[in-house]
């Protein structure tokens, strides 16, 4: 039997900018769908869109999480929040991972860093990305920081291609520290290569990290940078989509009954 799935779209609270992006992608993902923000803000935003989409006679719903991480707190925080509202509304519900790795996220940075290049085969990329709170989870950010950057490098051609991080959420001192560490990157790139640094926010939407505190960070290097986050992007309409499938599959599988 077909899974009446609906999509719970959860993503970082953002500006009015960013929050009619993830509207739209929400609304375009071809099935029934909320979005519901978390950080920032309070509020049971999940358990409410997991009780409006049963109410509208969906069986299940694929909580899809759009963040750069699945490691990242928030996504944690949210897998927390959507089992507890599936246990107590009896609401069968699946979370997904998040970009992570994916196809889309790499054909996506590569579009916003070849928008910036002069001569890719001769430049260097550098992805920023908002990183980590805590610091045993910078392993983790490292290791999918260098597979995105691979993936990245053979999409659009750089001479070189690293992700960093500022771990923006993190203590001062840690933040500061993180910083250091890119703008000393930064600056090794664009000495060894002889051009401006390409950077590109590995970031969902556009905000106070992207308009503000990156542009302060990178003062004085030698870069191009216009501040584009992922969103808006088709790629991630298809990502979203992919999801969605990935969560039917899971969901209809659960819900046949062992022999």
């Amino acid at each position: 039997m077909t899974c009446r799935v609906g999509l719970l779209l959860v993503a970082h609270h953002y500006d009015a900018e960013s929050a009619g992006h993830l509207r739209t992608l929400t609304f375009s993902a071809g099935v029934p769908g909320r979005l519901a923000t978390i950080g920032g803000r309070s509020g049971d935003e999940i358990g409410h869109g997991l009780r409006s989409l049963h109410a509208a006679a969906h069986d299940a719903v694929a909580v899809v999480p759009l963040f750069v991480s699945s490691g990242s707190r928030l996504v944690r925080q949210a897998t927390e929040l959507a089992a507890a509202a599936s246990a107590e509304t009896h609401i069968p519900a699946t979370v997904t991972a998040a970009l992570d790795t994916s196809a889309e996220v790499m054909d996506i940075l590569a579009d916003r860093a070849r928008r910036l290049a002069e001569s890719r085969a001769r430049q260097a990329l550098m992805l920023v990305g908002h990183g980590p709170v805590a610091d045993e989870d910078m392993a983790d950010w490292e290791s999918l920081g260098a597979t995105v950057a691979a993936g990245v490098r053979e999409r659009a051609g750089f001479a070189v291609v690293e992700a960093g991080v500022v771990r923006d959420d993190a203590a001062p001192e840690a933040r500061a520290a993180a910083v250091a560490v890119l703008r000393d990157r930064i600056a090794r790139l664009a000495s060894d290569i002889g051009r401006p640094v390409v950077v590109v926010p590995w970031v969902l939407g556009a905000g106070r990290l992207t308009r503000e505190c990156l542009p302060a960070d990178l003062a004085g290097l030698d870069v191009r940078y216009d501040g584009q986050p992922l969103l808006p992007h088709p790629a991630l309409a298809r990502w979203v989509t992919r999801q969605i499938g990935a969560a039917r599959r899971l969901l209809e599988r659960d819900a046949v009954p062992s022999a």
